[in-house]
């Protein structure tokens, strides 16, 4: 049975409906041909919408990585909290494949209103759902100012340095919510400058934004190191790369579009540094309450190459 669980992921039947450019990203019918099959979930199996968005977010990024072991290990935590019934299981893992299936789908249809900029669609559905349920109580960033900054940043190609493979760009945030800054800040930069090699290094305290951030990235193929961690300390407790599309053919060591990392082995700060004090820590956040996007942040320099991510 498990087996089978682990394969629907993938091999999802088709029953997405007909998607289609909407006038705003914010009207809930953008994000249907999604949540339409968390809904089915939320009512069949009686879950609160938090608990299916923040699992089905857990199940893709473990999908993604192709790692049976974890896979598994969501699945058997899935039928015991269904208290063994097998088969709601496999109609719940149906439904969040359907669902990743449209969610890939409708990211490739939907822009922005008034910019060429794919939409980003994870926060809104985030924030969707967050309308009928207290455990989210977050908002995020909205899109025309995402872009707004992008373009700050990136004005044009002359404004941006001589970049190269093994010296890119760095966009670094400390507070990535679902991705959105560093998601439209590389969209204008492939705009401008679509020779300027770029990595992404975004961080979240809250896991269920880390899983949004990884996999808005891994499915826009935006080379990017996803901390789940504290940014002020650099506590750490999970770390994802993306990978090329092509490397997943020619690498036998990597698997799925993304990798978890070892802490250990990531090349970026992922350790406190021990002459940090409870007083420098709190200057950090009266200096920049809410965190920003940097491009190669000099006061914690990450040394990041784009050799993990070759075609």
């Amino acid at each position: 049975m498990v087996t089978s669980l682990r394969r629907v992921i993938f091999h999802s039947p088709e029953k997405t409906e007909a998607i289609h450019s909407m006038a705003s990203i914010h009207d809930p019918s953008t994000f249907k041909p999604i949540t339409q099959f968390l809904d089915d979930v939320h009512q069949n199996a009686g879950l609160p919408t938090y608990n299916v968005y923040t699992d089905w977010l857990e199940f893709v990024v473990t999908a993604l990585t192709r790692d049976d072991g974890p896979y598994l290990q969501l699945v058997d935590e899935l039928v015991y909290r269904l208290h063994g019934d097998d088969q709601l299981a496999r109609d719940i893992l149906e439904s969040y494949g359907t669902a990743l299936g449209a969610l890939s789908e409708t990211m490739s249809e939907t822009t922005v209103p008034g910019s060429s900029h794919p939409s980003e669609l994870l926060g809104g559905i985030y924030e969707h759902y967050g309308a009928n349920s207290d455990a989210f109580g977050q908002h995020f960033t909205p899109q025309n100012v995402a872009i707004a900054k992008a373009q700050m940043l990136f004005p044009s190609a002359e404004d941006i340095r001589d970049a190269t493979r093994d010296d890119p760009l760095t966009i670094s945030d400390p507070a990535s919510g679902s991705g959105r800054l560093p998601f439209h800040a590389v969209q204008h930069l492939r705009q401008v400058s679509p020779d300027t090699p770029a990595v992404v290094v975004a961080r979240d305290i809250d896991k269920a934004c880390a899983h949004m951030t990884v996999i808005n990235f891994a499915l826009h193929a935006i080379p990017a190191y996803v901390v789940h961690g504290n940014s002020l300390t650099y506590e750490t407790w999970h770390v994802w790369r993306t990978n090329h599309p092509t490397r997943i053919l020619t690498d036998p060591s990597v698997d799925g579009v993304i990798t978890e990392l070892d802490p250990n082995d990531a090349p970026i700060i992922t350790s406190p540094n021990p002459d940090q004090t409870e007083s420098d820590i709190q200057d950090d956040v009266d200096e920049d309450p809410e965190g920003d996007l940097t491009i190669d942040d000099t006061e914690t320099p990450e040394t990041v190459t784009l050799d993990a991510f070759t075609q």
